[in-house]
C-alpha cells in the first residue's frame, strides 16, 4: 500500500500553513518589477518554499538556513529591508541547531544584513536598524529552543513519575504477598487443621470436636477482619483524608492523640507513598508499640514536607518486625525522600521527608 503524500507532518496541524501567508509579500512585490527581475523573484519562491517544507521533515538545518538567508538577501536588495522579517521562517531551524552550527547560521544572516547596508551606503545606525528583524528572529529561535527543552524535561519527568508509580505498585504487591503469607496463610492453615481434627473427633469425642469448631469460627472471624484491613490498606486517599483516618484509628485503639499541621498538595505518586508510610507507622503504633499517646505533625520545610510521628511506646526494636522499617525506607527512597527514627524506652520518633517536585498549595489544616 502506497504512503499518502503529506506537505507537512500531520501532527503539526495547520500551524505550518499559517506562516505561508507572508509569502504574499514577495509574490506581490514581483508584479512591481519587470523582465528578468520579476522572473527571478518568482522563481526564488520555489526553492524558498521547498526549503521551508523540508525543514519539517529533515535535519539538515544549516544548509536550509543558508539557502533561505541568501534568498531573503536578494528580496531585501530588490524590495527593501522590511523583507528581513521573513527571517522568522528560519527561527525554528536555528533553534534546532547547536554549538558552531547555530553560530554559523546566525552569522550568515548578519553578513547578509551587513552586505545590504554596505550596498546602500548605510551608516552604522541604519545598518543596525535593518538588522533588528534578524535579531528578533534569533531571539525567537532561542525562545523556541528553551520551550522545546522544557517540554522534553517535562516528558522525562512524566516518565520518571510513571516508573516510580510502577515501582510503588511492585512493592505493594510484594507487601500484600507477605501479609497474605504471614497472616491469612497461617490462619487458613489452622482452619484446615482444626476442621480435619474436628471431623475425626465427631464420633469419639463430640465435646472436643465442638470446641475445635468454635475455635475455627473465632479464627475465621479474625481472618475476615484481617482481610478487611488488607483491602482498606489498598485504598490510598489524600494526606488530609489519611490524617483524619489516623485520628479515628488511634481513638478506636484507646490511644490519646494529637494530629495537626498544614497539609500540602503534592504530586499524586509522592502523596500515595506518603499516605502508605503514615498508615503503616500508625498501624505499628496501634498494634506493636503498647503506647498510650501519639502525635502526628505535618510541617513545611525547604523543598519538601516533614511528617513527624511520635509515640511513648516500647520502641521500634522490640515492637516492629525487622522488615517493617526496611520496607518503609525502600518506598520513601523511590522518591528521593528520607526516613529517620529514634527509639528507646521512652518511645519512638519517626520523621519522614517528602520532596515537592512541583508547585505546592496549602489545601487544609488538621488540628
Amino acid at each position: 500500500m502506497s504512503r499518502r503524500f503529506a506537505v507537512f507532518p500531520e501532527g503539526l496541524g495547520k500551524e505550518p500553513y499559517t506562516y505561508l501567508i507572508y509569502m504574499l509579500f514577495p509574490l506581490l512585490g514581483a508584479f512591481f518589477l519587470e523582465g528578468v527581475e520579476r522572473i527571478l523573484t518568482l522563481l526564488l519562491l520555489v526553492p524558498f518554499l521547498f526549503v521551508y517544507r523540508q525543514s519539517y521533515w529533515h535535519n539538515t538545518y544549516l544548509v536550509f538556513v543558508i539557502v533561505q538567508a541568501i534568498i531573503i538577501g536578494f528580496w531585501v536588495y530588490m524590495f527593501g529591508p522590511m523583507f528581513f522579517w521573513l527571517s522568522a521562517y528560519s527561527s525554528n531551524m536555528i533553534s534546532s541547531l547547536s554549538g558552531r552550527k547555530r553560530i554559523v547560521a546566525i552569522g550568515v544572516y548578519i553578513l547578509v544584513g551587513m552586505a545590504y547596508g554596505a550596498s546602500k551606503d548605510f551608516n552604522i545606525i541604519q545598518t543596525s536598524i535593518a538588522l533588528v528583524p534578524i535579531l528578533l528572529a534569533v531571539f525567537n529561535a532561542y525562545m523556541i529552543s528553551s520551550i522545546r527543552k522544557w517540554n522534553d524535561s517535562q516528558r522525562e519527568l512524566e516518565k520518571a513519575y510513571s516508573r516510580i508509580d510502577e515501582l510503588v505498585k511492585q512493592q505493594e504487591r510484594q507487601r500484600i504477598g507477605r501479609d497474605l503469607h504471614d497472616t491469612l496463610g497461617q490462619k487458613l492453615s489452622m482452619i484446615t487443621l482444626k476442621t480435619e481434627l474436628a471431623e475425626k473427633l465427631l464420633v469419639s469425642d463430640k465435646e472436643r470436636a465442638a470446641g475445635e469448631l468454635r475455635e475455627v469460627i473465632t479464627i475465621s472471624r479474625e481472618t475476615l477482619m484481617q482481610m478487611r484491613e488488607l483491602v482498606e490498606d489498598l485504598d490510598t486517599g489524600t494526606l488530609v483524608d489519611e490524617l483524619i483516618a489516623c485520628r479515628q484509628h488511634l481513638h478506636s485503639a484507646g490511644i490519646d492523640y494529637e494530629v495537626n499541621g498544614e497539609i500540602h498538595s503534592i504530586n499524586r505518586v509522592y502523596e500515595k507513598i506518603a499516605v502508605m508510610a503514615i498508615r503503616e507507622l500508625v498501624t505499628n503504633v496501634v498494634k506493636h508499640s503498647a503506647a498510650s499517646w501519639c502525635r502526628i505533625n505535618v510541617s513545611r520545610s525547604a523543598g519538601g514536607v516533614l511528617i513527624d510521628v511520635v509515640d511513648n511506646g516500647k520502641g521500634i526494636d522490640g515492637a516492629v518486625p525487622n522488615h517493617g522499617m526496611t520496607g518503609l525506607q525502600g518506598r520513601i527512597g523511590l522518591i528521593n525522600g528520607t526516613i529517620r527514627w529514634e527509639s528507646g524506652e521512652e518511645g519512638t520518633v519517626v520523621q519522614l521527608f517528602i520532596p515537592l517536585p512541583k508547585s505546592v498549595e496549602k489545601v487544609g489544616v488538621v488540628s
